[in-house]
């Protein structure tokens, strides 16, 4: 019988390293967020014969990529793997006796300035995916736009000081679509329409190493308003949105009552994600991701449909996974 196995493909600069690093590698750790951060990796290593602290000393900026390859996984003949993505190298750090270091890689385009530099611009009349193609075509990356209906376009914007990655996320923030960076892409998509998407998994509780849950009324809504000053009358306009009692207020700049739906619409949705939480590890699964939903039964009135937020895959003695899940 064939036993079990998990292990990591990684290549370094374009150059396939598993072989060199056989022994090395005690721990590795990817991370997997729908949206708001970036992908990462992190690689704990032995150094005992202080290879890396000499002529494998990483360099800031190097470039990583990662598989992590199952063999009969969960049944013989189950092969099955899971490409990480690309990475830049942003953090290493060492400590003995004995020498042992730690590796740490972001999934931000090789471009620096897409996080770095900060930018000034007035945008005029775009679409969020006109926006997002530009800023992808100056980092020199893909764009891929999976948001259902109709594109809306924005009177006007200011980029005011903030960089291409830090303008965009907080963009997708305000009108209620998740973004991410992820093999050389910049993934951009409705988090309500994924939430709304069916399951692909079904855990039980003897699938569950271990599980924590929690659920709050603090900060949830039934319905918002939104008051925004028209330019032309000066008037105040309040766009409403849900009813009830638990009313989020905001105000701030709208090019429309639409527009003001948009906006607190997106608002109430990020308030009242993840009102009713649950973190689970289960053993490796290389088929799940975040963004996805799956299904909890037999653990009475926790059971439910639950959106993943975040996958954390890690690998050492074993491969175990832990997902940040809210209840859909």
């Amino acid at each position: 019988m064939n036993t079990r196995s998990a292990t990591v493909d990684l290549t370094w600069n374009g150059a396939a390293v598993t072989s060199k690093m056989a022994g090395m590698v005690t721990n590795f750790t990817y991370t997997d967020p729908a949206s708001g951060e970036a992908d990462s990796i992190d690689i704990d290593i032995q150094d005992r014969d202080r290879r890396w602290i000499s002529s494998w000393m990483p360099t800031a900026g190097d470039s990583l990529s990662a598989k992590i390859k199952l063999q009969n996984w969960g049944r013989e003949g189950n092969n099955r793997s899971l490409f990480c993505g690309f990475f830049v190298l942003d953090d290493f750090s060492f400590r003995g006796w004995p020498v042992n270091g730690s590796i740490s890689a972001v999934s931000t385009p090789a471009d620096s300035a897409f996080r770095e530099t900060q930018r000034t611009k007035t945008w005029v009349n775009a679409t969020i995916k006109e926006m997002a193609t530009e800023i992808a075509g100056k980092a020199g990356i893909a764009l891929f736009w999976d948001v259902q209906g109709a594109e809306f376009t924005i009177e006007s914007i200011e980029q005011s000081k903030k960089t291409d990655c830090e303008f965009l996320m907080s963009l997708c923030d305000t009108y209620g679509y998740s973004m991410k960076v992820y093999a050389n892409k910049i993934v951009i998509f409705d988090r309500e329409e994924y939430k709304a998407k069916g399951v692909v998994a079904t855990f039980a509780p003897s699938d569950l190493e271990s599980f924590s849950w929690k659920s709050t009324l603090a900060g949830t809504y039934t319905g918002g308003e939104y008051t925004y000053t028209q330019q032309l009358s000066e008037y105040d306009i309040v766009a409403k949105v849900g009813g009830g009692n638990r009313i989020l207020k905001m105000s701030g700049k709208a090019d429309s009552v639409a527009d003001a739906e948009r906006k607190i619409k997106a608002a109430v949705n990020k308030a009242n994600h993840g009102a009713t939480s649950m973190q689970v590890t289960i053993m490796g699964n290389a088929s799940l991701y975040a963004g996805q939903c799956i299904n909890i039964t037999g653990l009475a009135k926790l059971s439910g449909k639950y959106y993943i937020d975040k996958v954390t895959h890690s690998l050492g003695s074993g491969y175990t996974m832990q997902l940040d899940l809210s209840k859909v």
